[in-house]
C-alpha cells in the first residue's frame, strides 16, 4: 500500500457518518434503507457517504434487481486497517447505539 492510498483511506474514514457506516457494515451486508434507519439520516446523505467509501475502495456494492447491497471490500490491506479500528468501535457509544438500532429494526 502506498502512502497516497493510505492517506485517501484515512481521509475517507475521517468523517463521523462514514465511520458509523463502516461500523454497521463490519457485521453484515446492508441496503441503503437499513443504514438510513439505523443512523437516522436521509437517503441522499447516506448515498453520498457510501459513494465516497466506494470510490476509496472501502465499500463494495452489489445489485440484486432493484436493490443495492453494500459491504466492506475484501482486501487484506484494507481489512488490516479496519481490524485495528474495530477493536475501538466497541468502545464508542454512538457505534453501540447504531448497532442496537439496526438490531431493533430486524426484530
Amino acid at each position: 500500500m502506498t502512502l497516497k492510498i493510505l492517506r485517501q483511506i484515512l481521509k475517507a474514514l475521517g468523517d463521523d457518518t462514514r465511520l458509523r457506516i463502516v461500523n454497521l457494515l463490519i457485521k453484515e451486508e446492508l441496503m441503503v434503507t437499513d443504514i438510513c434507519l439505523a443512523l437516522r439520516r436521509n437517503q441522499p446523505s447516506v448515498s453520498k457517504h457510501l459513494e465516497r467509501l466506494r470510490m476509496t475502495k472501502i465499500v463494495n456494492d452489489r445489485r440484486d434487481g432493484n436493490f443495492i447491497y453494500y459491504s466492506l471490500i475484501q482486501d487484506p490491506e484494507i481489512e488490516k486497517i479496519l481490524r485495528f479500528l474495530m477493536a475501538e468501535f466497541t468502545e464508542v457509544n454512538a457505534f453501540r447505539k447504531d448497532n442496537e438500532k439496526l438490531a431493533a429494526l430486524r426484530n
